[in-house]
């Protein structure tokens, strides 16, 4: 009888570009819940960005879960989790942890957005009246609340992959650390992206901006070289197996290439826009600070999967699957527009000043 050597075998991908779109927008929701709560002290350097923070974490904590339900393949899955108790499953605990997040980032933003309109017609007036909404202390109290909900988040979405032992890529502690330095890069460059759209109030706070950029570029400088020394000297499985496959695959020693070359871009238009007045080339480091993170997450969740478990060569995902993430972007971003869009006509009806 002839012995067949099994190479490689075609799998359906578990994750789909569903999950990179809900890890991209939820990582903006839940960094900016941590940093409203410090953008609602008066004299704080983050104020001046509180309106805008309880947008994009409005907004990001409607278009995430979305994104999750259809990355479930049958949206109703999520019902399961309520029924059938696993407290020793992180996907459980997100389940848990996911509506009481959604539920009060949606209560602050909401409620900093009726205190900041006087609608003219009566109805709304009693609405926005009634004492339901939060204001002062209640309302910093609430985003407190709000940002230890995140950090419950950020949690479970980073060991929910983490502690897959059987893909060694994702078998390490930084994984987590570099998913929360990434958001923060990301939302960073919105707000940039935001700002050179819609300058609002000058050098302080395009000075502000680029200093956070420049910090959280240097923490996922000293996280990757921190991993790499960690790796090499105590050979943990994740080092090991981006050693392996960098030596192996061309594919993968390009991909890893081209994400050094992104980072080091970043880096220098960042530097070189340090102390230069808001202008429109701040789009470049404003888009690339978005882009590098949701190339990240897309590395993480979708090309780790082409590497096999077992046995040799790689997987390959599906055309089908492929082409269909250029219209889930689309979808996801569309959404994200439309809502912002809506809260734009909203504020221009009542007369409110954008930024």
């Amino acid at each position: 009888m002839p012995v067949i050597e099994l190479l490689t075998t075609h799998v359906d991908a578990p994750w789909l570009p569903w999950a990179v779109q809900y890890f991209f927008l939820i990582g903006l929701a839940t960094t900016s819940a941590l940093l409203l709560p410090l953008a609602l002290r008066e004299g704080s350097t983050l104020a001046p960005w509180r309106w805008r923070l309880a947008f994009i974490m409005g907004i990001s904590a409607i278009t995430g879960p979305i994104a999750l339900l259809a990355d479930l393949h049958q949206p109703f899955r999520f019902w399961h989790f309520y029924t059938q108790l696993t407290p020793s499953s992180w996907m459980w605990i997100g389940a848990l942890i996911l509506p009481v997040f959604v539920t009060l980032s949606l209560v602050v933003s909401l409620s900093m957005l009726v205190n900041l309109l006087t609608p003219k017609h009566p109805w709304l007036r009693w609405w926005f009246a009634l004492p339901v909404w939060p204001k002062g202390r209640s309302l910093q109290l609430l985003a407190w609340l709000c940002a230890l909900s995140a950090v419950g988040i950020l949690l479970y979405t980073g060991m929910e992959i983490r502690v897959v032992r059987s893909r060694a890529l994702w078998d390490t502690a930084w994984l987590p650390v570099n998913l929360l330095l990434t958001a923060l890069l990301s939302l960073f460059g919105l707000l940039l992206l935001l700002e050179v759209l819609m300058p609002d109030a000058g050098a302080q706070r395009v000075w502000v901006l680029r200093r956070a950029l420049l910090a959280t570029l240097g923490a996922l400088t000293v996280a990757m070289v921190l991993w790499a020394l960690s790796g090499m000297m105590l050979r943990t499985p994740s080092w090991l197996e981006a050693y392996r496959i960098f030596n192996q695959f061309t594919f993968w020693r390009d991909l890893i290439l081209l994400s050094l070359a992104g980072g080091l871009v970043l880096w220098i238009l960042c530097l070189a826009r340090a102390n230069q007045p808001l202008a429109i080339v701040d789009l470049f480091p404003a888009l690339l600070a978005l882009l590098c993170p949701w190339g990240f997450r897309w590395v993480v969740l979708m090309n780790v999967q082409t590497v096999p478990k077992y046995g040799a060569g790689l997987y390959h995902l599906s055309a089908d699957l492929v082409a269909s993430a250029g219209i889930i972007v689309a979808g996801t971003l569309g959404l994200w527009l439309a809502l912002a869009g809506a809260v734009w006509a909203l504020l221009d009806n009542m007369g409110v000043r954008h930024g």
